[in-house]
């Protein structure tokens, strides 16, 4: 009866069959595709951010990540190296989280389902949720409080920081704010909101030191 491969004497891995090689690969064509399909879209200026901006941004940040995931890649050790393996449900629950994302995020009538503009508020929570789901570690209790904490960071950063016009909140809810309060002032209170709810339910989930267990 053969022996078992141990690290020692398993053969080494290709450097085109790594992983890390792989999906650097992919990272960095993704990232060239959001580029080169945001071409057609306004930039804006420093203080004025136009819709063209944010995927811009985020290509560069995939690319750069992408890139170095494939540098990394070539050159590790044999010994470190891991092989590609094809599974099915990480890319289709990302699918998935992506699909849901495009559909309410400003809603639309798409032939044959019309859905609702949810914006970033419901969206936003809803997708980092789903799409943790991809690895089989994924936690609930540690989906949740990263599905508010990232969207919080996202409000701030693009839409309050940045400027990036990205549709925040639900239809019926916008039309609802007062004039007086203003739609920036509302952007600001629910990132303030998420990230205290993000605060709490990390203190409620987890063991905090200081905190008592009963």
């Amino acid at each position: 009866m053969p022996a078992d491969l141990t690290p020692a004497t398993a053969p080494p891995i290709p450097r085109y069959a790594r992983i890390d090689v792989i999906g650097g690969a992919v990272m960095v064509f993704v990232a060239a595709l959001i580029w080169f399909g945001a071409i057609g879209l306004r930039v804006g200026e420093l203080v004025n951010f136009g819709p063209g901006a944010l995927p811009r941004v985020l290509a560069l940040i995939l690319g750069a990540a992408g890139l170095g995931m494939f540098l990394h890649g070539l050159v590790q050790r044999e010994q470190e190296a891991e092989p590609l393996v094809l599974a099915v449900r990480p890319p289709a629950i990302l699918g998935i989280a992506i699909f849901l994302f495009a559909l309410f995020i400003r809603g639309g009538d798409y032939g044959i389902v019309s859905t609702p503009r949810l914006g970033l508020m419901v969206v936003g929570p809803l997708t980092v949720f789903v799409a943790g789901f991809a690895t089989p570690e994924a936690r609930p209790r540690e989906l949740i409080v990263m599905a508010f904490g990232l969207t919080a960071a996202v409000l701030l950063v693009f839409t309050d920081l940045l400027g990036v016009p990205l549709p925040v909140f639900p239809t019926r809810l916008e039309d609802a704010i007062p004039p007086s309060f203003g739609t920036d002032a509302a952007v600001r209170a629910l990132y303030i909101v998420y990230a205290c709810v993000t605060a709490g339910l990390y203190t409620w989930l987890f063991d905090v030191p200081g905190r008592r267990r009963d």
